[in-house]
Order: structure tokens, then sequence, then C-alpha cells
């Protein structure tokens, strides 16, 4: 008579998820991920209906590693490589261990992607800050995220009570080259004149602006380490 599979639990997960290398871990329904304000703009005609649950991964992006987020090479940045390893690892561990059958998202939405901002807010990683970027009370939003599928129903995350700009200057507003905070809202337009900009000038790699997520104060004190 076969062993009975173990139980797995979302404690199991995360930690597992943290020994195989991301920073950060959290879990998010997958009805509640493709019922966020993002996907009510852009909804999609199939949505994963084998999986349950969406496992945010998160890595720690430090202001001494920038490399971590130039583009240019096969396979994306080396932010997002690293983050596929993890999740690769992390989804053979749970095949083999626990029988789960898991599914990496592509990083662009157009290509089956998710809104990770959005899946990392409802996996209780952290806020959407000021700046348009998902803060966490570890590395303020210094981090680089990716979503793992997986085929069994685990306890989604709490919202996080946490609300580090209701008391800030908004230094992350300041330190925009395009002021793409207009009146106190962040502005995609302008934001994309930056991107194009930094495009233009790439050599081999571009290496978008991060000023916005560098001026922010929020897990500084860590420095992602």
């Amino acid at each position: 008579m076969p062993s009975p599979t173990p139980t797995l639990t979302t404690l199991d997960v995360l930690e597992r998820a943290r020994r195989a290398g991301a920073s950060l871990a959290g879990v998010a329904s997958i009805a509640a991920l493709y019922d966020s304000p993002s996907y009510g703009e852009h909804a999609r005609s199939q949505r994963p209906s084998a999986f349950k649950s969406a496992l945010v991964l998160a890595l720690a992006h430090s202001e001494s590693e920038p490399e971590l987020d130039w583009w240019g090479v096969p396979g994306g940045t080396a932010g997002n490589r690293k983050l596929a390893e993890i999740a690769r690892r992390l989804a053979g561990e749970l095949r083999d261990a626990f029988g789960v059958d898991s599914h990496l998202l592509p990083y662009a939405i157009e290509k089956g992607g998710a809104y990770l901002k959005d899946a990392a807010v409802l996996a209780g990683l952290g806020i959407i800050g000021a700046n348009n970027l998902l803060i966490t009370p570890q590395f303020g939003p210094r981090v680089r995220t990716r979503a793992l599928l997986l085929d069994i129903e685990l306890p989604p995350a709490s919202a996080l009570d946490f609300a580090p700009c209701d008391a800030c200057d908004r230094p992350c507003w300041r330190a925009c080259p395009q002021g793409a905070f207009p009146a106190g809202s962040y502005s995609k337009s302008l934001c994309n004149v930056q991107m194009k900009t930094d495009e233009a000038r790439a050599v081999s790699l571009v290496k978008y602006c991060r000023a916005c997520e560098l001026a922010c104060p929020v897990g500084r004190e860590q420095d992602c380490t």
C-alpha cells in the first residue's frame, strides 16, 4: 500500500520558498487575482482553471546590484532569471514531495502573465505606494516579483495594515526626472517618456530609471541584504 501524501500547509510552502532563495513569499487566491482592478480594465478571455492558488515570490533588489534589472539579454533581466530559477526549484520540490502541479506565469501580460503588483498586494507582501510601486515593509519598493500557480487551495494572505506613505513627504515624486506625479497622481505617459529615453540611450543593455524606487525611504535600513 503506497504511503499517503503528506499534508502541505501555507507555512510549509512559504518556508520552502524562502529556502529556495526568495526574499519574500505570499499566497493569493486565483479568483481574487483575476478580479483585481487591473483585470477590470484589461480582461483576459482565458483564466487558468486548473490552478487554485498563486504563490508570489519576491527577490530583494539592492541599490548596489543595479544589473539585476538591466534589460537586453535572453530571459529578460538577471533578476527575472534568478526568480524563474527559484520558482522552478520550488516547483520541483513541491511536485516530488507533495504531488503538487504548478505553472510559472510568464512575466509579460501579453504572454499570459499576471499583474504582479496586484498579486503581491493580495499575497500580503506589501501595498501600492504613492510612487505607484509595490512597497514592502522589509525592502520598500526594491523588490522584483514572479508568480507560481499551484493546483492546491491554500488560505490566502490578509491585507497588510501598512501605510508608509501617509506620513511621508514624497521624495519619490521629487526624484522623478519627468515629473510623472502631477497633481499627486501617477502619469503612465510621462513615465513612458523616461523609458523611451532610457531605451534610446542604451548601447547593449537598457538601464531603466529607478529614481522613484531608490528615493523611497521604506526598508532602506536593511539595504536588501
